[in-house]
């Protein structure tokens, strides 16, 4: 097993792209496979699971998963006991600090216990599982990744990848289970669909500021925002900050209810 933090590593062309195809997906009935998608054009993988918790201790929510068939039965299981059992818990008590991101490498002679390692693991000849944790202000967001023989462990190039999305993955994964469209419900607009809807009724707003103004009502933060669009994180906020004055806001709080019907 080897946990370790993570500082910040380099961005490459295949990272943005697979980031931005989930952004494209986002409010969309599609957004859950766009995250798959996008984890598997980094590195194959055979297993994945992104969730969230409220506390060190508490259950994870599922946000998005992928799971092999005879292992969907049994993903209620541990979510309700087996977690208490995984070694994640050590790399969710070492996030200690808002924006610290910790990664956990385990094989299955990692876990102790036959009644969890069995079906999770074994079972399934997964070779190798990491795990990214990232905590975000008093939660903890967790991105499982897993890998089956014969394929071999996932190599430093991937690992340095796999790293680079999850950093980017993760806060936006969350805010798309927030907005979640619930059966019978209207689905969440596309950030494409936001963009026009400033258009429409802002035209006051230049393309950049209803671009920047879109993006932070999906949760993009400015540094992601900034990778998105290929400006800088400071054109970012000067963007953002023109658009509230024009919008007579001061928060990106009130962004949403302007756009949002």
């Amino acid at each position: 097993m080897q946990l370790s933090h993570l500082a910040q590593p380099p961005l490459s062309d295949a990272v943005m792209s697979a980031y931005r195809d989930v952004v494209g997906a986002f409010g969309s009935s599609g957004a859950q496979n766009s995250i798959d998608r996008a984890i598997n054009m980094i590195a194959p993988i055979d297993r994945f699971y992104v969730s969230e918790r409220m506390n060190p201790t508490g259950a994870p929510h599922l946000i998005a998963h992928r799971l092999e068939t005879m292992l969907s039965n049994r993903m209620d299981d541990y979510l309700e006991r087996y977690f208490r059992r995984d070694p994640v818990a050590q790399a969710i008590d070492a996030a200690r600090e808002s924006g610290d991101t910790v990664v956990l490498r385990v094989g299955p002679q990692d876990i102790p216990e036959a009644e969890y390692r069995r079906p999770f693991f074994e079972d399934a000849a997964i070779i190798e599982r990491v795990s990214f944790v990232q905590r975000i202000s008093d939660r903890w967001l967790i991105m499982n990744v897993a890998r089956r023989a014969p394929l071999q462990p996932f190599s430093d190039v991937e690992m340095t990848a796999l790293a680079s999305l999850s950093l980017l993955l993760l806060p936006l994964a969350a805010r798309q289970a927030k907005f979640e469209p619930q059966p019978g419900l209207r689905r969440n607009p596309s950030v494409a669909e936001l963009e026009q809807r400033f258009a429409d009724s802002f035209p006051e707003l230049s393309l950049r500021e209803r671009q920047v103004c879109a993006r932070t009502i999906i949760g993009m933060t400015s540094e992601a925002s900034a990778l998105d669009l290929g400006i800088g994180i400071g054109s970012v906020q000067t963007y953002r900050k023109r658009a509230f004055q024009r919008l007579d806001i001061s928060s990106a709080f009130q962004l949403a209810p302007l756009v949002m019907h």
